[in-house]
């Protein structure tokens, strides 16, 4: 039993899906069955109580989370055995068959604690599953846009909040990019709203299949989009801004038999320019980079002044 206790210490800091621990659990369940079963058999020789036998099937079937069918098997297979072994010691054939029919109670009494043990625990962890799997729902609903999955703008200003913390700390500079696809009503006026919708889902996956993995994309809302960039100069972020604008310019929108090519404008400004009193108007300044970018005619980038 020591080293049982030692081996199962070793294991249980283990992460991944511990098979060790699973396997050793149903030996220690064998050993102690066996153990009891060895005990009762000799106590036979001084004492015809079952005490033994009793205990350790209670205690088997309260401790230990075992599969039913599992337990079954367990318990029909330590019984089988008790009812052979305390025959080698009892000559008395009275007191054999009590000794038999008590065991089958004794055995009774463990595979029913065995059960509601398992059913207990089974209804816990599904029970918890469901929960988790509802909050993950609600979180989604709360902070991702439902259209292209993307981070939404409540979550984006969590974000900022711990970035804007992360850049007075350290002392990096971080730069926001807002998006806007140009002409935008025309393409739902003219084909409608689900093909509207279907160009929004195709620049997402764009625009997540060419970020950094430290960067967000998140939808503002209608055809607006922000990207986040933390560590990043005004200079990087124009440039890859630019990159961006090329990418959509020249890429083809399919939605059925429609192909259509779309452009987009650019605002850029660094986070650094934001006021930690007013962090609300985080978007402020790119913002007007970007009605400075439309009123230059559009598919173009423009950076704020601050930055």
């Amino acid at each position: 039993m020591i080293a049982f206790f030692l081996a199962a210490h070793k294991l249980k800091n283990r992460t991944e899906p511990n098979t060790a621990m699973s396997v050793l659990q149903y030996i220690v369940v064998l050993v102690i069955m066996a153990s009891g079963i060895a005990v009762v058999t000799v106590d036979q020789l001084v004492t015809t109580n079952i005490t033994p036998f009793l205990l350790i099937c209670i205690i088997v079937g309260s401790v230990f989370l075992i599969r039913p069918l599992i337990s079954f098997m367990i318990f029909i297979t330590s019984y089988a055995a008790y009812y052979y072994l305390i025959a080698l010691t009892i000559t008395n054939q009275q007191i054999l068959l009590s000794n038999r029919v008590n065991g089958i109670t004794a055995i009774g009494i463990g595979f029913l604690l065995s059960l509601i043990m398992w059913h207990y625990n089974f209804t816990n962890i599904t029970q918890k599953r469901c929960i988790e799997s509802q909050q993950k729902q609600l979180e989604k609903m709360a902070y991702y846009d439902p259209l292209t999955d993307l981070p939404n703008r409540r979550y984006l200003e969590k974000l900022l909040e711990r970035e804007f913390s992360s850049m007075q700390r350290c002392g990096h500079e971080t730069v926001l990019i807002i998006l806007d696809i140009d002409n935008f009503k025309n393409i739902n006026d003219t084909y409608g709203h689900p093909v509207g919708d279907n160009i929004l889902r195709q620049l997402a996956n764009l625009l997540i299949n060419n970020v950094r993995e430290s960067d967000t994309v998140s939808r503002f809302g209608g055809e607006e989009f922000i990207i986040l960039m933390p560590k990043t100069s005004v200079e990087e972020g124009y440039a890859f801004a630019e990159r961006l604008r090329k990418l959509i310019m020249e890429k083809r929108f399919t939605v059925g038999a429609i192909t259509l090519q779309v452009t987009a404008s650019f605002g850029v400004s660094s986070m650094a320019d934001i006021n930690n009193q007013n962090l609300e108007d985080y978007y402020f300044h790119a913002d007007k980079a970007l009605y400075l970018a439309k009123q230059g005619g559009k598919n173009r980038v423009e950076v704020a002044c601050g930055g």
